[in-house]
């Protein structure tokens, strides 16, 4: 026996193609999964979800106190919202950059991996093109907190063994992310496999997924109406040509999955800290607060706000004239001496009004990332400036009222009456076209009450608009001076781990501070 294997491993020596006939196969696992049996579509659905799941914790902790929705009187811990008093937190700051990069669980390298194993492939045609659109809603909300970042090289570890991506300019991400919105849209078919019970979005409905496809190339147009009008208004004219959201239907939000234990922690185990009882919550921002109270707006009453007896956490009142917003920027030595404070309640921050956790805080509620009033709004800002046909006031009121009415899919208790929100239209109407500043003032203060604890679009409609107007905070040691952040750092050891791309964007796009603005936000 040993001499005939002998012989055929030397005869195999000269005739290799001979006598490799049929070993591939037999050496082949049929239970292994490899790219040509893997369903991509497991993927989307995972990268799908970790996109509104997965990086919370910088939109909460900085995102949501710059744009002053949120307050707080703490500056340390994990989850005190430091972007209150501008200050730096390693984990908070890079949370949001650390969860989209993540090697295993990083929506952008899961969506990256649906991009290539679906690419060409008839069955996976519509997935393809779905993923390609997923991929802008990761990377504007990222180079929008951060700037220039990897992109075109991002996740190409395992596939073309770049291991150090260059840092790409916020320019050309843009580009890119609204070329492949406009190519990607159009390209989505509904005679061809749907994926139903893969998108846990839109279930697979092609009309809903094109007007999702054109309200982001909506929302990215109209962030470049500072740093460059024309272009903009080009893309915006394709957004409103191709068919934007139509109703609150359209919304795009992510819902939770976990019904247990709601009010308190998200997945991963990461705390709201929006909590009333907790010892250092986050509280409605008294500029929210005061806006809202001003407009008698029923949000107030109805879903946002709620002032909680801090000696009985289970007794709540909802009425605004018992309520105050926190002042931003204090901690419990300064609060005293505010005027806002009362030293015969009960508490320090329990005397402020906190999030209604029974409509926001709930593991199985939504996490809106794009709805049908921020549309409306950027439309009513897209008609002041000529940009799109049809009337700004209509547009406006679109907006005003989709806002209200989508809190209703947070939970059947933040239903607004209809005569409420007839009600607000009427006290606040809209301004008018002749004075566009006014106009555009009044459009982006409500669209930063739309965006209420979306924290990243609201930051990033806040430095495009200039609206509202707000009063940055300097407390000591803050990271810009007293003056408004335009972003994030950068994580601390790309400097290391990628010096050499690190050091060129910093060298293009500026200091790596918060006081650097991107591409978009140039003066």
């Amino acid at each position: 026996m040993k001499k005939i294997v002998f012989l055929v491993f030397t005869g195999c020596l000269f005739s290799l193609s001979a006598c490799d006939n049929g070993f591939e196969e037999l050496n082949k696992d049929p239970n292994a999964v490899t790219a040509d049996r893997f369903n991509p579509a497991y993927l989307f659905t995972t990268g799908q979800y970790n996109t509104a799941k997965g990086d919370e914790t910088t939109s909460l902790n900085y995102a949501e106190p710059f744009v002053q929705h949120m307050a707080t009187l703490s500056n340390v811990g994990i989850f005190d919202f430091q972007g209150d008093k501008y200050v730096y937190h390693k984990g908070n700051n890079e949370a949001m950059w650390k969860g989209t990069y993540n090697a295993i669980s990083g929506s952008s390298k899961l969506i990256e991996d649906v991009i290539t194993l679906s690419k060409d492939k008839p069955q996976y045609y519509n997935l393809y093109h779905m993923a390609r659109i997923w991929k802008t809603v990761i990377y504007h909300r990222l180079t929008d907190m951060y700037g220039d970042l990897p992109y075109f090289e991002a996740n190409q570890g395992y596939y073309q063994q770049i291991y150090k991506p260059k840092y790409d300019a916020q320019k050309d991400i843009y580009a890119h992310m609204l070329a492949e919105l406009e190519d990607a849209t159009a390209k989505l078919d509904a005679s061809k496999p749907l994926y139903t019970s893969a998108d846990i979005v839109y279930a697979g409905n092609i009309a809903k997924w094109k007007r999702f496809g054109y309200s982001m190339m909506l929302r990215l147009g109209m962030r470049l109406s500072k740093v460059d009008p024309a272009a903009a208004e080009s893309w915006v004219k394709k957004a409103f040509a191709g068919g934007v959201f139509t109703t609150i239907d359209d919304n795009l939000f992510i819902k939770g999955t976990d019904k247990a234990g709601t009010q308190e922690v998200l997945t991963n185990g990461q705390s709201w800290t929006i909590s009333v009882s907790g010892r250092s919550p986050g509280k409605i921002a008294k500029t929210f607060f005061d806006y809202m109270k001003s407009h008698n707006d029923p949000r107030l009453k109805y879903t946002v706000a709620v002032y909680t007896d801090p000696t009985n956490v289970a007794t709540k009142n909802t009425d605004p004239a018992v309520q105050k917003g926190m002042p931003n920027g204090l901690d419990r030595i300064t609060l005293p001496k505010d005027p806002s404070y009362n030293p015969t309640a009960p508490g320090q921050e329990h005397q402020y009004s906190g999030v209604n956790r029974d409509v926001f805080g709930k593991l199985d509620g939504p996490r809106m990332l794009l709805t049908y009033a921020e549309v409306q709004l950027l439309l009513a800002e897209a008609a002041v400036r000529g940009w799109v046909s049809g009337d700004a006031a209509q547009y406006y009121r679109n907006g005003v009222t989709g806002a209200m009415k989508m809190l209703q899919q947070y939970d059947v208790s933040a239903t607004i009456p209809d005569a409420d929100i007839t009600a607000y239209l009427t006290a606040n109407p809209f301004a008018g076209v002749a004075d566009k500043e006014k106009a555009f003032e009044q459009i982006n203060s409500e669209y930063w009450v739309a965006t209420f604890l979306n924290g990243y679009e609201s930051y990033a409609n806040v430095r495009r608009s200039g609206y509202p107007k707000l009063i940055p905070v300097n407390y000591p040691d803050n990271e810009t001076g007293g003056t408004y952040p335009r972003r994030l750092r950068y994580p601390d050891d790309e400097p290391v781990l990628n010096a050499a791309n690190y050091n060129a964007a910093v060298a293009r796009q500026g200091a790596d501070n918060y006081k650097t603005r991107v591409w978009w936000d140039k003066q």
